[in-house]
Order: structure tokens, then C-alpha cells, then sequence
């Protein structure tokens, strides 16, 4: 049975979105996802049984800090130098103040602010709701497009699947890259849970943590994760791509039988696995449409008409009146 609740959460002093699903024969199949969408349409809890597979923090999420699972439009992470050139023309972002984060550590323009939602909607198999922001005023002065995106979260019988949709409402080509940055909670020990990433490349970066657009090959290196690796073994703040479609990403937590299984759109071609803070209860998978610092990366591939850096940047480039649409999808799986 599906079900939804809209409320003001008395901690957060903000709108809550709470989608439900309640297996009448298996308590530890119920499921449920809560969205915040005046905390940046902020996906920061999604129960699996007893357990939330979100690690969130609710003060640092009431100031907009990040945490929970945040959006990441239109430039997914970081931006060399705090400024983009596109088709000739640079914007600077040095104006941005963020709470936490160094000079190149940008993460999109939407994550802190306010969308709109729709009541939710219920199918015979699944529940959803969509959030949506357009390109505000005070988006467009570091980001000079007209358009918007829109977020569809649907809650079905096996987890939750996030569709987002961008627009361009312009006149102008508008670049942009989309991703999730979700906090994944570590519920199991560090020593038995176990990450599994199908990537064949690992990008090079500089001290920044800047991809410089060279990739190398994981096989026989402590980047190969195709295999599941413990999580206490591992130490990563890096961008994974060259990822085999066929099979998904996998968060295996084994004191709760749970797998965790990711997979996303053709679009997906990269991906950020951060575990560098594992020990305060939390890991990251991010499932992005491109390289950090893709736009970047981009223009540098243009003027050095150098197609291979092109595709490791893999900025997407909507043209005008056009929409794109993708997703992500986050399935659980019992272990038998």
C-alpha cells in the first residue's frame, strides 16, 4: 500500500514531503523517501525496513549545509578557479559564499534553495512527486541561460527512482551536467560493508582534486572496484568513469542483509566514490552526467579540437526550446 504526508517538520521549520510504501506481509520491505523541497529538494531519508540508508544531519541541513542526498545543477561539484567559459563568454562564480568548502568546491547553484512541488501522485504500483526550479534571478547571474529543471521522485515496490528533466527556454545553447550527492550511511561495521563500482577508468587530478581529463586504467591498481571492496580499506575522493552500463553499483551491507543497488540513464558517465569520512557514518556514490569541472574541460577540448578530452568531460549541451530528461535509480535488494 502507497501512501504520502505533507507537513512542517517542527525541527527543520520547513516542508516535508514523505512518500510510503507498507508491504502488508513483510515489515522489512517497507519503504519510505522524505524530500525537502525548500532545503534544496533535499532527498535526506530513505528507510529501508528499521533502517535509513541516508546519512543526514537535520541542523546542518536547516542551514542549508551539506548532507542528506543534495542536487548538484548545473555544474556537479568542482569549478576550476571559480569561473566557466562557454562559447567564448567567461562567468565568474567568485561571488558565491558557501558554509563549507574550499576556493574550487562549488557543488550547482540549486542545492540551498527553495523549489516548488506538486501534490503527489499515486499509480496502482507506485507513488511519486516532482519538485521543480526554474533558473531564478539569482541563479542566472552565475548561470546567464533561461530554463529550468525538474525532479520526479518515484517510490515503488523495490526502492526509488529519481527522473529529473532540464529545459531550455532560451535562445542560447545551455551546457549543464546534473548529479545526486547522496550521503550514504554506513549501517553496517566499516570492515564487513563493501562497495562494488563497474568504472574501468579513474580520472587523473591535480592537488585541487581537479580531473585533468586523463584517465587511467583501475585494472590492477587500489582503484579497481569492480570487485567489492571493504570500505575501511578504502580512502577516495575520486572521479570513476568508463562505467559498464550493463551492471549497477552496489552498497552491500551485510549485518542488515541488505544490498543497495545504483544504476542510472545512458547519461551517467561518471561517477565520484568519496570515503574519506567513512568513520563518521557516511560514504558517497555519485552518479554524475559528466566530469567535475566538465564545462571546463570542455572548452579546452574545443579549442584544442581534442574529441577524446571532449568525451571524458562529457558536457551535456542542450540547444534552444529543448528538454533532457535521465535518472537515477536506488533499489534495495534482500539478501536470500
Amino acid at each position: 500500500m502507497f501512501s504520502s504526508q505533507i507537513f512542517t517538520d517542527k525541527e527543520l521549520e520547513s516542508t516535508i514531503i514523505t512518500l510510503k510504501y507498507t508491504d502488508s506481509q513483510d515489515a522489512d520491505k517497507n519503504m519510505s523517501i522524505s524530500i525537502a523541497p525548500e532545503l534544496g529538494s533535499n532527498l535526506f531519508s530513505f528507510r529501508a525496513g528499521n533502517y535509513d540508508l541516508i546519512y543526514c544531519d537535520k541542523e546542518l541541513l536547516k542551514k542549508r549545509v551539506w548532507t542528506g542526498c543534495f542536487v548538484l545543477w548545473p555544474l556537479p561539484n568542482r569549478v576550476r578557479g571559480k569561473q566557466y567559459e562557454f562559447e567564448g563568454k567567461t562567468v565568474s562564480l567568485k561571488n558565491i559564499k558557501r558554509n563549507k568548502g574550499n576556493a574550487v568546491l562549488i557543488h550547482g547553484l540549486v542545492d540551498d534553495k527553495k523549489w516548488l512541488y506538486a501534490a503527489p501522485q499515486e499509480t496502482g504500483n507506485s507513488i511519486s512527486v516532482k519538485t521543480h526550479i526554474p533558473v531564478l534571478p539569482e541563479i542566472r547571474t552565475y548561470f546567464p541561460f533561461k530554463g529550468s529543471l525538474t525532479l520526479e521522485y518515484i517510490l515503488n515496490t523495490n526502492g526509488v527512482k529519481v527522473v529529473y528533466t532540464v529545459e531550455n527556454t532560451g535562445n542560447t545553447n545551455m551546457p549543464f551536467g546534473f548529479a545526486l550527492h547522496p550521503y550514504f550511511s554506513t549501517i553496517s561495521d566499516i570492515d564487513q560493508t563493501t562497495i562494488c563500482v563497474p568504472a574501468n577508468f579513474v580520472m587523473r587530478a591535480d592537488k585541487d582534486l581537479l580531473p585533468t581529463g586523463e584517465l587511467s586504467e583501475v585494472s590492477q591498481t587500489e582503484f579497481d572496484l569492480r570487485t567489492p571492496k571493504t570500505v575501511s580499506l578504502l580512502d577516495l575522493d575520486h572521479v570513476f568513469t568508463g562505467l559498464d552500463k550493463e551492471k549497477a553499483a552496489v552498497i552491500n551491507y551485510p549485518q542488515q542483509e541488505i544490498r543497495l543497488s545504483i544504476q542510472a540513464s545512458e547519461d551517467f558517465t561518471h561517477l565520484v566514490v568519496y570515503t574519506m569520512e567513512k568513520a563518521e557514518g557516511f560514504i558517497c556514490l555519485e552518479n554524475q552526467t559528466g566530469s567535475t569541472d566538465m564545462i571546463n574541460l570542455y572548452a579546452k577540448a574545443f579549442k584544442e579540437n581534442n574529441d577524446t578530452l571532449k568525451k571524458a568531460a562529457h558536457l551535456l549541451i542542450l540547444p534552444p526550446h529543448q528538454s533532457h530528461t535521465g535518472f537515477i535509480s536506488y533499489k534495495i535488494l534482500h539478501h536470500s
